[in-house]
């Protein structure tokens, strides 16, 4: 419970056109009232809600079969499948492939909270719902291309240049709805496979890794959409990630629990600490995110997809153990439109 920042939830609700939504929220939010129709087709009317909440839990992992959230459990003791992660191949490129494990955790409806009808996810308990092990399309390039042939297009120069804009709203924390087919500034949304070649750093790698299984698990029909006008009355299916659905919050190694900043991670100094000049220009140090402008520390425990290491991970490296871990846990927070009918 103390790996969960609920600032995230409690600072998301939006009730009677009251409070903040993320960009492609459902516009009816800002309504008094909202209707939906029966299985008869007979109008009922309630109140529009959006709000966060926590309800998967995805452990990216260079050790197949072994699990962290099931406090280390290995599933099986195949290797088959063993991950890695390079700091350099031959070429001097970064390179890394991972494993993944995807959990339901409705946190919330395990607590009791929220328990309504017409907002819930259907699932009630923590539970392993996907293993990357048994999953053919996962470690090759070339046979994921049957699910998800738009990759040869989104690899080109010029959806470079479209993700690179991508990279930049992000990290300003303004998550857009058309750059559906991008990763922000964490690398390439596709293929949708464990292989990272270049990988800017584990971090990073690893939310591309949550991304890619998230636009996966939305183009197999697995995940829904539940942001936006269509989906206020039911989740609907929608073939591509919808980016502004979801937020991110690190729980292992070094979780994201809190508003407040870390007081375990201090930033390195840089120089000499007699040379004031060194002290005057740590002290005004800020951190300059992927897409090369700079940016405050950001101070919220959730924060957007493909949000900029440099930002969220202040400094960088500061939610990593060198040499001690190769597994990462992230919550992944999901915005529900609703429309809430008397029962």
């Amino acid at each position: 419970m103390n790996q969960i920042c609920w600032d995230c939830f409690l600072d998301s609700l939006k009730l009677f056109g009251v409070g903040s939504k993320p960009n492609g929220a459902s516009s009816k939010l800002d309504l008094p009232a909202c209707m939906c129709t029966d299985a008869l087709g007979v109008p009922e009317f309630g109140t529009p809600l959006g709000f966060w909440s926590p309800q998967h839990v995805n452990e990216v992992v260079t050790t197949p079969w072994c699990s962290p959230a099931l406090g280390g459990l290995r599933m099986q003791d195949s290797f088959v499948g063993m991950g890695y992660n390079k700091t350099a191949d031959t070429e001097g490129t970064p390179t890394a492939f991972y494993q993944y494990h995807y959990f339901s955790y409705p946190i919330m409806a395990m607590l009791g909270m929220m328990l309504l009808p017409d907002c819930t996810s259907g699932y009630v308990d923590f539970d392993l719902m996907y293993i990357s092990e048994i999953d053919p399309l996962w470690n090759n390039d070339l046979l994921t291309l049957l699910l998800n042939p738009e990759a040869i297009i989104y690899s080109t120069p010029a959806a470079f240049a479209w993700c690179a804009a991508d990279c930049v709203t992000t990290t300003a924390d303004n998550q857009k709805e058309e750059f559906y087919g991008c990763a922000g500034c964490d690398g390439h949304l596709y293929p949708f496979t464990g292989n990272i070649n270049p990988q800017p750093d584990p971090v990073a790698g690893t939310s591309l890794i949550t991304q890619r299984v998230l636009a996966s698990h939305h183009r197999k029909g697995l995940s829904r959409r539940t942001i936006g006008d269509d989906a206020m009355c039911k989740p609907e299916y929608h073939p591509t990630i919808p980016r502004s659905q979801y937020k991110f919050s690190m729980m292992h190694p070094v979780p994201e629990a809190s508003t407040s900043p870390d007081k375990n991670i201090v930033a390195p100094f840089i120089g000499d600490p007699s040379n004031p000049a060194d002290v005057s220009a740590n002290d005004n140090t800020t951190n300059a995110g992927s897409a090369g402008s700079t940016a405050e520390p950001y101070t919220d425990c959730c924060h957007p997809m493909g949000m900029s290491t440099s930002r969220w991970c202040t400094p960088v490296g500061g939610r990593t153990r060198p040499g001690k871990d190769t597994a990462y846990l992230y919550m992944v927070w999901q915005y529900r439109n609703c429309c809430v009918r008397a029962l």
